[in-house]
């Protein structure tokens, strides 16, 4: 089974007790169905990515995982190391952080057709905001402003392991709502947006969704010839 685990965002706990996304990581390790999964977090999208693997490794250990770390230079200097440890990852988990960063490396440390390979043999996939756009075959993005490219939010290509378009934060950062409407006007673009502590669970391509936040929400947004259209996907 194809199985993917997409987070809108949310506070990861700092290795504190109380956190966001604490339902939805339980989710991700009850859909391995193995009591203590292998646990592989991938950190290229970060700049800060020891620190956040020390919080996702606490995490995911006291849920009952082994949980192991790609590091850039495993990547860039020993093949044998990366293959082993995404072929013997039950959760492959990547960061928030730079979208456009993050596609890049993957593409050119060669790391796609490792990734779909453990995605087709049943591995869950798991992305945090820019690691869910990634993983979507696009989203809504601050990409471009991370770099000083743009004022603005923008969407940017994923890798299409789910044909979908994705926002993250969608409710959670002042006026990134208005600008999505806005440059949604005159497409056809249909916008599965997630709150923070909300995530898009996919099996086999069969979508649901996960709150770990009372009262956050998953929303399909689009126009339509009635107008602009916000459906919640999360009923309370």
């Amino acid at each position: 089974m194809k199985k993917l685990v997409l987070i809108g965002g949310g506070d990861v706990g700092r290795g504190n007790t109380s956190y966001e996304t604490d339902i939805i990581d339980k989710k991700v390790v009850e859909l391995t169905n193995k009591a203590n999964p292998n646990f592989l977090f991938i950190g290229l999208a970060s700049s800060f990515s020891d620190s956040y693997y020390d919080t996702m490794k606490k995490i995911y250990k006291d849920l009952g995982c082994t949980c192991a770390y790609l590091k850039k230079k495993n990547i860039l200097n020993n093949r044998d190391i990366v293959e082993k440890k995404i072929s013997d990852a039950d959760i492959i988990y990547f960061c928030g952080g730079d979208t456009i960063k993050l596609v890049n490396d993957l593409k050119e440390y060669d790391l796609v057709s490792l990734l779909k390979k453990a995605y087709d043999n049943g591995t869950v996939l798991v992305g945090m905001s820019a690691g869910a756009i990634m993983l979507s075959k696009e989203g809504y993005s601050d990409s471009l402003k991370l770099r000083d490219e743009a004022d603005k939010y923008t969407f940017v290509e994923g890798l299409d392991f789910i044909d979908i378009v994705i926002c993250p934060h969608y409710s959670n950062v002042i006026g990134k709502k208005e600008e999505l409407q806005e440059d949604l006007k005159g497409t056809d673009k249909k916008v599965y947006s997630l709150d923070n502590g909300t995530a898009l669970i996919s099996i086999d391509n069969n979508i649901s969704f996960i709150s770990s936040i009372n009262k956050s929400n998953a929303y399909l947004v689009y126009y339509s010839k009635d107008g602009y259209k916000e459906d919640k996907l999360i009923k309370y």
